[in-house]
């Protein structure tokens, strides 16, 4: 894919990184300002003029849809190739970069954040253990909540069925009443 392409031949100085929805132009606060399908088609576009970059950009991919569909589905070319980790769950993942570190993006164009890569993978592996502990506390933090709201309904319930026992009781007593 070629993100890194797109990002060269349109000297696009904002974040380029690749999401699920395709190549996403953006900044650190909205990645995802102005985004290009894997297709080669701007499936988002930015409306507003204020900024000049964004508004070159688009003009350049609409004067030629197909050199923008070209660099995408090009393959990228990377003078460096630096070893960076990361983790999925209990996976801890090797990828490649040119340059480490935040705003940077991996070969695959994937956001390389300060708090989830790291150049030393015993590093990434202390980070997701650490992560993993949070998530631990987190998650008994919420089942305990849980249990505690349905403790307070299951109590509600039972406060009903006793409501409803005793209007019944009191109904049929006044079915009877001769007045």
């Amino acid at each position: 894919m070629g993100w890194k392409n797109v990002k060269e031949h349109y000297r696009i100085d904002h974040t380029v990184q690749v999401q699920e929805q395709g190549i996403c132009i953006g900044t650190g606060y909205i990645s995802a300002i102005i985004v290009i399908g894997f297709d080669g088609v701007v499936k988002k576009r930015h409306d507003s003029k204020i900024n000049a970059d964004l508004v070159r950009y688009q003009k350049e991919f609409d004067a030629d849809p197909e050199k923008l569909k070209g660099l995408v589905v090009a393959l990228d070319a990377f003078k460096k190739s630096i070893p960076v980790y990361t983790w999925e769950g209990a996976d801890i993942i090797e990828k490649f970069c040119e340059e480490p570190d935040w705003p940077n993006v991996t070969h695959d164009g994937q956001m390389m954040y300060e708090n989830t890569f790291s150049q030393s993978r015993s590093e990434t592996i202390k980070r997701a253990i650490d992560e993993a502990k949070a998530g631990i506390r987190l998650f008994k933090d919420r089942v305990k909540e849980l249990k505690q709201d349905l403790k307070k309904t299951q109590d509600r319930l039972t406060e009903e069925v006793g409501n409803l026992e005793k209007l019944q009781k009191t109904g049929e007593g006044e079915q009877n009443d001769p007045r």
